[in-house]
This record gives C-alpha cells, structure tokens and sequence, in this order.
C-alpha cells in the first residue's frame, strides 16, 4: 500500500520567493490526485516529477485565486500535451462555472472530458472510492464556501488462512463469506469463526487535510484520529482577532485542534510571509501537540498501515 503526499506549494494569497501558492500531489498506489491548485503550480509539478497527465482527479477547497489561479493554465498543459483520458474534478459548485469562463476568454480549448463533482451534494458520501480507498469532503468554516478532504483506507476484506481451507475443507461460498467477515454455523454444528480461520484486518490510514478554515467542528470530527492532518496555520495567537476575522486559524488553534483529535503527526500549512522567522509557527504549536512540523515544497509524507507516519525532503 503506496500513499505519498508531496507539498508542492504551502504559502498564503500569493507567491514568494520562500513559498508557492497551496497546492499538493497524491500518489496512492499510482492513483495521482491534485490537492488545490495555486498560481504556478506547473513549476513544482515539473520540478519534483509529478506525472502531470496521470493526474486523474483534482480536488479545490474553495475559489480564493490562491488556490485556484493554477488550475485553468494546467488544464490547457493537459491539454497541449495530449491528453485524451478524462479528469474528474471536485470542489465547489461555482468551480465549474470559473473553469468555463477562464477556458473559453482565453479560447482555451479542452479535448479530453471534464466531470464535475459539487462537494455540497456528496453529503458524506465518498467524492470517489475504489477498494478500501476512499476521498471524501466535509464543509469547513472561512469566508466563502469551503471543503477539507479526508483521504483514507480502511481495509474491509479479510485474508483466509490457507492451511484452514485444507483442515476444514472450505467451501467457495464459506470462504466469500468469511472474508466479508461474517461468521457461519455448519448443519454439523462446527462455528467458522473469523478468528479462526482469518488473518487480523489490516491497519487503516487517514490523511486529513484543512483547506482554509476557522478551528471547527467538521475539521475535528474529519480528522479523528488521523495519521497526519495538515491544517492551515496563517496567524500567530496575538493576531488571533484578525485570524478570526478573515476566517483563518492560529498555530494555537490548530494545534489544539489537532491534539483534540488525537492525530499522529501535524503539519501547519499557509504559512504567512509575514513572519520571516517561521520557526515562531512551530514554537507556539508545539506547546500545545507533541508532534508538528512545518510545511515545505518538496516534503513528502509516507504512510505505510500499520507504521508511523514519515517526512523526507526532496531536492
């Protein structure tokens, strides 16, 4: 089970010469995945390698420029290149809407298929599942209409022990049913337990990833329990009235939110370049979660079920 997250933009409203725009790639066992889309986000995508015509799904928080301003030149890149299979992209009901009028002003001229997917009407339900992998999205409270997205596998299908298929003459629909994990009675009487006859479910994972948000509810319950929740970070506590304003959060608020829900590791993203001394987003937020660390381009987290999370750095 492959899941990596690189960070190819983790900076707030505009690019510097420290940080890009927010944008992230997904790479879950070859299925690639664009997390929000900011101004230039093609350079990093070059840069750390990420297959850009194996992207098939790229999910927007909300239509804030910096988060989007990217999208529309990287669909004509999609385009100019080739590209033929179609794209799912998911966000809020508007997106459409800005795709359309960016693409036909500038008489841009897309040939593979675009399916939208409005994250107001998924209610819950995954954006897009496969297997035991699944993208959801949940409202997150900023100044305009706003998602995070939970990326996560929760493995279901249990692993039949093979000397048991032998010893108990297993038949067909007795082992369909045990792997669903149900558990039987033969006429003779014998109980085909799960524990049994059964490998133990494989551990489950869970990337969970704020968007721009005021500390919430939607975003505590979302990551409960999260290997590693990226949460935007944009203040410093004593502008915590500003933060509030805006509609964005403290690294305070969320590292209390973060410790509230019991994830592993931390990440604080749309960092502020107002602070030059970052290392004063990573110092308050530790006092309040045992395990932070700041975003950065070329950062790559690795998720392996059943290990703690990891970073490395790619040049």
């Amino acid at each position: 089970m492959q899941f990596e997250v690189t960070i190819l933009g983790c900076g707030a409203a505009t690019p510097t010469l420290r940080h890009a725009p927010t944008a992230q790639a997904i790479n879950w066992h070859g299925k690639w995945i664009l997390l929000d889309c900011g101004e230039g986000v093609q350079t990093n995508i070059r840069k750390y390698k990420i297959p850009l015509q194996k992207i098939e799904l790229i999910c927007i928080s909300h239509l804030h420029g910096d988060h989007v301003f990217g999208l529309p030149g990287l669909l004509g890149s999609m385009n100019l290149f080739g590209r033929e299979r179609p794209l799912r992209i998911v966000g809020p009901v508007a997106l459409k809407d800005y795709v359309f009028q960016a693409l036909n002003l500038t008489e841009t001229h897309i040939r593979f298929p675009i399916e939208y997917t409005d994250c107001a009407d998924s209610k819950g339900i995954p954006v897009i599942a496969w297997g035991d992998n699944a993208v959801r999205s949940f409202p997150v409270k900023h100044r305009i209409e706003a998602y995070g997205f939970t990326f996560s596998h929760h493995p279901t299908t249990h692993t039949i022990r093979k000397e048991s298929i032998v010893s108990h003459h297993l038949l067909r629909s007795e082992i369909l049913s045990l792997k669903a994990g149900n558990e039987l009675s033969r006429a003779t009487g014998e109980v085909l337990r799960i524990t049994d006859h059964c490998e133990p479910l494989k551990p489950s994972i869970s990337y969970s990833y704020s968007g721009d948000t005021r500390p919430c509810d939607s975003v505590l319950v979302a990551s409960q329990e999260a290997d590693v929740l990226y949460h935007e970070a944009t203040f410093l506590h004593d502008m915590s009235s500003i933060a509030k304003s805006t509609g964005h959060s403290t690294a305070q608020e969320a590292a209390k939110l973060g410790r509230e829900a019991n994830v592993q590791l931390l990440i604080l993203g749309h960092l502020s370049s107002r602070y030059r001394d970052e290392g004063r987003v990573l110092k308050e937020a530790e006092c309040f979660h045992p395990n932070v660390r700041l975003a950065k381009e070329g950062m790559r987290i690795r998720l392996i079920p059943g290990e703690k999370p990891s970073v490395s750095y790619l040049e």
